[in-house]
C-alpha cells in the first residue's frame, strides 16, 4: 500500500488521543511519527471459540509483532522460522486486560498469509489448522513485556483506522462505522461498529463480546476537551457520536465505573 500523505491541518484534527487507565499515563497516535514496531514474546495464544492453543510447550519461541509498514499483526511461529501475517482490516475488536493479555478480535473466516522466516509466502498453514474457525487471538505475554509494548498493537489499530478515515474524508465518501474505545477500570478495548447503532445495542456487544459486566449506570464519554461528559440516555450517545464526527475522530471513548 503507498504512503498516504496528508497536510498538517488535517493530521492535528485526525490525532486522536488515548487517555489510559493504570500504569501507562497516556498514549498519542501521532500519523507523522513511524509507528513503533516491537515484538512480544508471548506464553501462548489462546484460540477462541475453538479453545485450540499454541503456547511454548510446543513452540520454544512464540512472539506477535504490529508491522504497521505492511498494516498486518503477524504471528511468529516454531522458533521464528514462520509467519501468519493477519491485515489490519481483518480486525473487528481489541482489549488490554488488568493481566496483560491482549485480545484481538477478528471477522468470520479472515484473511491471512503464510510465510518463511525468509518472508517466501507459502500455501502450508504452519498452524495445522488451528486458526480454522477462530473469531479472537488471546496474546498472553512473558513476564518482562511491558505494557509499552503491549500498547503498540493497539495504537496501530487506531493508526491505521484513522488513515482509512482520512482517504473517506479526502474522496468524500460516507463513513458507516465508528471506533468505540471502552475504559472499565484498568481495563481497556476497542470496537468497530455500525454508525446507527444505538447505546442499548453498544453496550450489549461490548458486554457479550468482550464477557464483561456493565454497570449501565455509570457511563460517560471523553469530549474534545478531554473531560468525561454523562451518558444517561439514547440522545446523550447521538451527541458523542457528533461531536466524534465534527472533530473528525474514528470514534468515541466510553467509560464504564
Amino acid at each position: 500500500m503507498n504512503d498516504i500523505k496528508m497536510d498538517d491541518r488535517l493530521i492535528n484534527s485526525l490525532s486522536y488521543s488515548l487517555a489510559r487507565s493504570g500504569a501507562l499515563p497516556g498514549l498519542n497516535v501521532n500519523l507523522k511519527q513511524k509507528a513503533p514496531e516491537y515484538r512480544i514474546n508471548l506464553k501462548e495464544i489462546d484460540i477462541f471459540p475453538t479453545k485450540a492453543l499454541l503456547n511454548t510447550k510446543t513452540d520454544f519461541k512464540l512472539s506477535v509483532q504490529m508491522r504497521y509498514t505492511c498494516h498486518d499483526i503477524c504471528l511468529f511461529l516454531h522458533e521464528m522460522k514462520d509467519k501468519v501475517a493477519i491485515p489490519l482490516d481483518q480486525v473487528i475488536g481489541f482489549r488490554i486486560t488488568e493481566y496483560k493479555e491482549t485480545e484481538v478480535q477478528l471477522t468470520e473466516k479472515f484473511n491471512r498469509k503464510y510465510y518463511t522466516g525468509n518472508n517466501i509466502e507459502v500455501k502450508a498453514d504452519p498452524t495445522n489448522g488451528l486458526l480454522e474457525g477462530a473469531r479472537s487471538l488471546i496474546f498472553i505475554p512473558t513476564h518482562s513485556t511491558t505494557l509499552t509494548q503491549l500498547t503498540t498493537i493497539e495504537s496501530g489499530i487506531v493508526r491505521f483506522k484513522l488513515e482509512k478515515l482520512h482517504q473517506a474524508l479526502m474522496s468524500n465518501e460516507t463513513v458507516n462505522e465508528i471506533y468505540v474505545t471502552w475504559v472499565l477500570f484498568v481495563e481497556r478495548g476497542g470496537i468497530v461498529i455500525p454508525k446507527d447503532f444505538s447505546l442499548e445495542m453498544l453496550l450489549d456487544t461490548i458486554s457479550k463480546r468482550f464477557n464483561v459486566i456493565l454497570n449501565i449506570d455509570r457511563i460517560s464519554y471523553k469530549n474534545g476537551a478531554g473531560e468525561l461528559i454523562v451518558l444517561r440516555d439514547e440522545e446523550d450517545w447521538k451527541v458523542a457520536k457528533w461531536e466524534a464526527s465534527y472533530e473528525k475522530k474514528i470514534g468515541v471513548e466510553v467509560h464504564f465505573t
